[in-house]
């Protein structure tokens, strides 16, 4: 098997440099979080094992207060309400559009969409009149991967989106795409077939994972749809027996796809040990569109079967996405610092026509749907980690602040040009006063980035035919 540059071992870590807050609390996070840790049990399994990583990124899309926070209050998310108690915790703003493409990019980077060059979920195919979903090379400014690179800290990255083709990094990148089925309702992914012997043959392309070499390894934890037992698979319904296959289906394929980074995260982080280490998991929103509707504990009129079946989907996702992230702290260093970051939140619209019938237009803040929930502006951040203030109500934020904060929480300068900050309250005040933030007038520096046209993959239709079903595209 070819075998991939083994990342280095983690440095001491640099002394942390830090300057004056910047913004003001301001709206509440979803009530009463605090109130409830001191019922729930502590954070997982921490052991300190030999694995090397003093910072984890989770990128939880769509995660939202309004399910975190009552399920914390049931002691249902151990591992989420953990970070909550021993970190700092607030509300994530996004913006209008809210569309993944453009915010994660906006998180990874510190620059909002006019600056970053990512604004939406497709871009035009030049010489064409088609469109094919945004791709990484289009970026005009580097990511936290790239500036950690460039500053002596190795790095690990898997899912995030967009993230193909996988750029070169002092580390490795896992591309959202390496994953090979995208909404695929027959049960052979996008960019695969079936051989004359019946088994799955995917299709072969750059840019998957960096090093190329890494695709064989990652390649042994892909899961697809047709892998997931309806035993497994009934861990979010309400048994297996599920009387509309087609219902079920959505959780199925997103299951696969976050279970296959998951399990192969936590194998490349044991094996090469990067120092910063970040996963996107896509579940939490997948399931808040699919699954939102059949919740009656949101007021919702629902046919008993489909309330009983259905109507758990949402919260069981959370619980699986908790146990994910309690799987990466087990085999964390005690001393590892974490970050929880969703590029919006999700929500029951109120003000609507009462009562809703389902074929009505519905008018949001964020745009025309047939269904009373969406996505909101309001996302969550958590963070916990040596010289972060525990148990802290910290400040409203936005999507632009993750990677300043990242990057000044690592030590390494913060780019003046970026439109976000620093969420530096989270910080303990001796340490502030001691260590400001240092910064630099550009991170941009050397070869221009981006301005270059998308690029095709075989699994862009599967991509076109998901964002298709949200109702994103045409």
């Amino acid at each position: 098997m070819t075998t991939t540059r083994t990342c280095r071992r983690s440095r001491p870590a640099r002394p942390v440099t830090r300057r004056a807050p910047r913004r003001a609390a301001g709206r509440t996070v979803a009530a009463f979080v605090l109130l409830s840790l001191a019922l729930v049990a502590g954070c997982g399994n921490q052991e300190e094992a030999p694995v090397a990583p003093k910072l984890f990124v989770f990128g939880l899309d769509a995660a939202t207060w309004n399910v975190i926070t009552p399920m914390i209050q049931a002691g249902q998310l151990p591992n989420i309400a953990g970070l909550v108690r021993e970190g700092s915790f607030g509300n994530l703003s996004s913006h209008p559009p809210v569309q993944s493409p453009p915010m994660w990019t906006t998180i990874a980077t510190g620059f909002l969409p006019e600056k970053h060059g990512i604004d939406g979920f497709m871009a035009p195919l030049p010489g064409s009149n088609r469109e094919v979903p945004v791709t990484s090379n289009m970026r005009k400014v580097k990511a936290f991967w790239n500036i950690l690179s460039e500053n002596d800290t190795s790095v690990g990255v898997v899912g995030w989106w967009p993230s193909w083709p996988a750029e070169e990094v002092d580390g490795f990148m896992v591309a959202q795409r390496a994953w090979p089925m995208n909404w695929s309702r027959n049960g052979i992914p996008f960019g695969a077939a079936r051989d004359a012997n019946g088994d799955l043959v995917v299709q072969d392309f750059p840019g998957r994972t960096y090093p190329e070499s890494l695709y064989e390894q990652f390649e042994q934890f892909v899961v697809t749809e047709e892998d997931v037992t309806a035993e497994e698979l009934g861990r979010f319904f309400a048994d297996s027996g599920f009387t509309d296959p087609a219902k079920q289906f959505h959780a199925r394929w997103v299951y696969a796809k976050d279970r296959t980074f998951t399990d192969a995260g936590l194998w490349l982080v044991e094996r090469y040990r990067p120092d910063v280490f970040a996963i996107f998991l896509h579940g939490t929103d997948v399931t808040a569109h699919y699954y939102w509707g059949y919740q009656t504990s949101e007021g919702f009129d629902v046919d008993e079967a489909d309330a009983r079946m259905y109507g758990g989907v949402v919260r069981s996702y959370y619980r699986f996405v908790d146990e994910a992230i309690g799987k990466f702290l087990a085999i964390a260093p005690a001393d590892a610092a974490v970050l929880v970051i969703s590029d919006h939140g999700f929500e029951t619209v109120r003000d609507l026509v009462e009562p809703w019938e389902k074929g009505e237009e519905i008018r949001t803040e964020i745009g025309g749907k047939d269904v009373p929930w969406d996505h909101s502006l309001t996302g969550v951040y958590i963070m916990k980690g040596p010289g972060v203030r525990a148990g802290h109500r910290g400040p409203d934020a936005a999507v632009e602040d993750v990677t300043p904060t990242l990057l000044a929480y690592l030590g390494i300068a913060v780019g003046e040009d970026m439109d976000g900050r620093p969420i530096e309250s989270i910080f303990e005040a001796e340490d502030l006063a001691a260590r400001p933030v240092a910064y630099v007038a550009t991170h941009e520096s050397g070869d221009p980035r981006g301005d270059e046209a998308p690029l095709e993959s075989p699994v862009d239709d599967g991509i076109k035919e998901k964002l298709r079903s949200l109702g994103y595209i045409e």
